[in-house]
């Protein structure tokens, strides 16, 4: 049986936690070896959440392969690392069941062979993808609460600099919030945008040059 294998992580975290995808990888071929299946390729993502199929370069290249190739099955070290939506779970499980390809994950000891693996392995994906929201809800939560008593968290948004714990209020960098929405208000796009912000040598909160992405994702809390 030819099978393929996928492997993902999307933090340095979660590779310290024992997901690393040498680990991974490791765990296919010596399932693969031990049940006599022929592995042909193992398809990565590094650095990707599992809640964007959009985002993962391997994942897409794994599914072109399998749909264009004589491919039997796909393994993988477990359900999570294939994607923490269940939504995104079934519709690859529906594309194999179109190409009759089999799926093995390792870690749940599943398999796509019989309904009772398909139930368990829905069950499954809907209990990480509520983990996954009930982590983003509680993130949140401190967030507001810290936010809310002047204190430092996460990463400085744009805009404030924290000193001795507390948000303090950058008036440069907020002048540059002003500037970006009069832009955006007579109708310049992002990129054209960034790319007056360059030329006036003014930079990210990193130090880094503005680029239209990461300019709307820094804006995206002042719009």
């Amino acid at each position: 049986m030819k099978v393929i294998g996928y492997i993902r992580v999307s933090t340095k975290l979660q590779s310290d936690k024992g997901n690393s995808l040498k680990l991974q990888s490791s765990k296919i071929k010596s399932y693969s070896k031990l049940n006599d299946l022929e592995l042909i390729e193992i398809y990565e993502d590094k650095g990707i959440s599992g809640m964007s199929i959009t985002k993962r370069d391997g994942y897409k290249e794994m599914v072109k392969y399998l749909t264009n190739n004589q491919i039997d099955g796909v393994v993988v070290w477990s359900l999570s690392r294939l994607g923490r939506k269940m939504k995104d779970v079934v519709e690859f499980m529906d594309i194999l069941k179109e190409n009759k390809i089999h799926f093995f994950s390792i870690k749940e000891n599943l398999s796509n062979n019989d309904k009772i693996g398909s139930l368990i392995m829905n069950i499954l994906s809907s209990i990480n993808e509520f983990e996954v929201d009930v982590i983003r809800e509680r993130i949140r939560d401190v967030k507001r609460n810290k936010k809310e008593n002047g204190e430092v968290y996460g990463r400085l948004q744009y805009g404030w600099d924290g000193v001795k714990g507390k948000l303090i209020k950058n008036e440069e960098e907020f002048s540059v919030i002003k500037r970006v929405k009069n832009l955006r208000s007579r109708g310049y796009s992002w990129r054209k945008i960034s790319e007056r912000l360059n030329s006036d040598n003014i930079k990210s909160k990193e130090g880094n040059v503005w680029y239209d992405g990461s300019l709307y994702n820094m804006m995206r809390g002042y719009v």
